[in-house]
């Protein structure tokens, strides 16, 4: 006869254990990071840009300050090459907005981008 397993039996005789988290809602130190002058996530916007529109000539970027600690990256481009910035239902745009979301989280910024 099988005997039944139970959940014990079949993790190696140890019950799971709730960890307490220490909570809060932030993660890693609880504070937030005070903002830098840092242009670096600005920067990698405008290289992945240039680079996914092939042609750097045909792209023109406009950085607005828009208060303490955020900036606002404005792309003009030709109607062909919008397309290739965008991508497929908006797939390649919001991977890169999400990418230079966390390297402007690091410095303690927040950076959108726009396509016109």
């Amino acid at each position: 006869m099988e005997e039944k397993r139970g959940p014990n039996k079949r993790y190696g005789g140890k019950p799971f254990k709730k960890t307490g988290g220490g909570g809060g809602g932030r993660r890693f130190g609880g504070r937030p990071r005070p903002v830098s002058d840092s242009t670096a996530p600005e920067d990698l916007a405008e290289y992945i840009l240039k680079v996914l529109a092939r042609d750097p000539d045909a792209l023109q970027f406009e950085r607005l300050n828009i208060g303490h600690g955020r900036c606002r990256v404005g792309v003009t481009c030709d109607p062909t090459v919008t397309g290739r910035l965008i991508g497929k239902d908006g797939r390649t745009i919001t991977a890169l907005r999400s990418l230079i979301r966390a390297a402007a989280s690091r410095v303690g910024k927040r950076v959108d981008i726009e396509i016109a």
